[in-house]
């Protein structure tokens, strides 16, 4: 298995078609894909408005239609943000599906800040894909990482339980900013006393730091 962080500056961004988003919203952030089809993906978007520019005028761009509001939220006004959930007929996103190996995994924004998204998949699918990307939209920066290597990097410096919790508290939203969940809710979930879950976060945080800065020194 392998993951890849494709990233693309503002400046290449505004000089493509994806950079008509850029015109339209400061931020279109893909939270969730909702339908994948062989011709399309129905994405479900946090967006945020441009000054005197709305939906009518994301769906002005040949490759989004705008299906509408996400229940029971209403759908954003003109200068506003919300969520809105669009239909992306774009190259690069259909050249994703075709690859039945491959998985984009959101959120990933297009904003003023550029993009950056990542792929998963099987190295032919991965690899296949990166080739379609560079002939329609060149990325400025090609990440590869090898998951397998990273799992087995991470058992062999994490015990089962350490592992176990810290998987948990990440999929809880533990370390999301802002916090989703308080320790003590967490250790009421895991029914772990909270004095021994915040020593196997503790631990698990030490070990993956004390990884990440060798490896980026031997670098």
């Amino acid at each position: 298995m392998r993951e890849v962080q494709l990233k693309w500056s503002p400046e290449s961004i505004e000089n493509s078609d994806i950079g008509l988003i850029t015109r339209v919203a400061k931020k279109f952030e893909v939270v969730a894909h909702l339908e994948v089809t062989k011709t399309g993906v129905r994405q479900l978007v946090s967006i945020d408005f441009k000054e005197e520019m709305g939906p009518s005028d994301l769906g002005d761009i040949d490759y989004l239609d705008v299906e509408g509001p996400l229940n029971p939220y209403p759908i954003p006004e003109v200068g506003g943000e919300g969520y809105i959930v669009v239909w992306n007929r774009h190259p690069l996103s259909v050249a994703a599906i075709n690859f039945d190996s491959l998985h984009v995994i959101p959120p990933y924004v297009i904003g003023e800040e550029g993009v950056q998204i990542t792929i998963r998949g099987l190295p032919e699918g991965v690899s296949g894909f990166l080739k379609a990307a560079r002939a329609m939209l060149p990325p400025d920066n090609v990440n590869v990482v090898d998951i397998r290597e990273i799992e087995d990097t991470i058992s062999q410096i994490l015990t089962p339980k350490q592992l176990e919790v810290a998987v948990f508290a990440v999929q809880a939203g533990f370390y999301e900013n802002p916090r989703k969940i308080s320790k003590k809710e967490l250790s009421e979930l895991t029914d772990i006393p909270r004095s021994t879950l915040q020593e196997h976060l503790a631990k698990a945080e030490a070990a993956l730091i004390e990884w990440a800065v060798k490896t980026h020194l031997s670098k």
